[in-house]
């Protein structure tokens, strides 16, 4: 009798804010993830879940995606097409998002075909609702019944033409799932430059203790989901059985909570008295705010997908306050080990010694033909380079904490060691 086999999913994009999770989140589910990406390089976050990590693949590059597929997919993958600009970014640069969105999708789709994959899952937004839509307990079947209805957004007319083209996919016997998101909200360092992007900035003005200007209007209300409720919601998606998959073109939203701005505000005083904030409209993220409904329906998710949100604005304000302390934290501690002599600054000797000592570990790779310790020069120059935010040749505190906001130096240094390993193991490979 054979073993059971894993599901497999090949999720595209999988470094972004929400690839990273969601190859976390299918991985504990008991799917095998293949994770891409164009980064070259996939982060540790990922390397460290996936089955298999495939950098420099990008969504434009027909023949980089038929070679992914040919080799990590076939008739039972579950393909996540995630690549996509955010809405302000979409405004900024909209023929480049044009060529992501729209044309990566027609390449996914063709190289799926080359393969025989069926099942698809896509990732909409409530930028794909203009202000024609209803603003309460809006179903994503509106979008079905109205597909004329303008967006008011190149954004959202790109999103419009990816539901089209795999409403044309399960024509031709394919089986597509779409979720309409609302804003993402998280506790990671970083995020893109979305409209519902300002809650977590605030969020960060809020734990550094400085004000926030507020791009959206402060009695604005937006839908929203906490990550950990949207990842539950997402892997329900894939895989839910097809007959349970009622929606039209199978399109679910995924609810959180909504709030405006000045509820987020009145919650984060509950911890922070003292957050100042002013308003500071941008033209973009005003008008989008504007456009987009107040709050999504949950029937729909909760009847074929058993998906409902649990987690609360106090619940989201709390986590993601803690989550930048006790980086803060753990970044003064951190520089506190490099720097031994209590200076406030790390100089290109300190980080050298820190570097050797995380390095050695007993571990040797390749023999005597790629020895780890060969490679810290190269790490202490690139290190001290992107951590020098003044350029004045040392790192001051305030220089490492504003550079530990969005990077780890013990991962950084993990990444360049693998990244050399794996350049030598190839080197290797070559000479053979």
């Amino acid at each position: 009798m054979s073993a059971h086999k894993a599901p497999k999913s090949l999720i595209i994009g999988a470094a972004g804010a929400v690839g990273k999770r969601l190859s976390a989140a299918l991985t504990r589910a008991g799917t095998e993830v293949v994770a891409a990406d164009r980064m070259e390089f996939m982060p540790s976050t990922v390397r460290a879940v996936a089955s298999v990590s495939v950098g420099g693949v990008d969504v434009r590059d027909e023949d980089a995606l038929a070679r992914l597929f040919e080799e990590h997919a076939d008739e039972n993958t579950a393909v996540w097409n995630l690549a996509s600009p955010l809405s302000v970014e979409t405004a900024l640069s909209p023929e480049v998002a044009q060529e992501v969105v729209i044309g990566g999708m027609q390449n996914v789709l063709a190289a799926m075909k080359g393969v025989g994959c069926r099942r698809i899952c896509f990732t909409d937004s409530i930028g794909s609702f203009g202000s024609t839509s209803p603003r309460d307990d809006v179903a994503a079947s509106w979008l079905v019944a109205n597909p004329a209805q303008d967006p008011g957004s190149d954004y959202g007319v790109q999103k419009r033409a990816c539901r089209e083209l795999l409403a044309e996919w399960a024509k031709e016997g394919g089986d597509p799932r779409i979720a309409v998101l609302p804003g993402v909200l998280h506790s990671e360092p970083v995020w893109g430059n979305g409209t519902t992007e300002y809650a977590l900035d605030a969020l960060l003005c809020a734990s550094r203790g400085q004000p926030f200007g507020c791009p959206v209007a402060l009695d604005t209300t937006l839908p929203m989901v906490f990550v950990d409720d949207l990842m539950t919601g997402l892997v329900a998606l894939q895989t839910a059985a097809e007959a349970e998959l009622h929606e039209p073109e199978r399109l679910y939203c995924l609810p959180g909570l909504s709030f405006t701005p000045r509820q987020l505000f009145h919650e984060i005083r509950q911890h922070l008295p003292r957050f100042e904030t002013t308003l500071a409209l941008d033209a973009n993220m005003d008008k989008f705010a504007s456009l987009w409904p107040d709050s999504l329906s949950a029937a729909e998710a909760l009847r074929d997908l058993d998906y409902e949100p649990q987690v609360t604005l106090p619940r989201v304000v709390a986590s993601v306050l803690n989550a930048h302390s006790g980086r803060r934290m753990t970044s003064r501690a951190a520089f506190r080990g490099i720097d031994t002599c209590e200076s406030g600054r790390i100089n290109d000797y300190m980080l050298e010694r820190f570097v050797r000592k995380h390095l050695v570990r007993g571990r040797e790779k390749l023999g005597g033909l790629q020895r780890r310790q060969d490679m810290v020069a190269d790490i202490v120059r690139e290190a001290m380079v992107a951590m020098d935010l003044d350029s004045d040749g040392v790192v001051s505190l305030d220089d490492f904490l504003e550079w530990s906001r969005v990077h780890n130096l013990e991962t950084l240094v993990d990444d360049r060691a693998d990244m050399f390993y794996d350049k030598a193991r190839a080197r290797v490979r070559y000479t053979l």
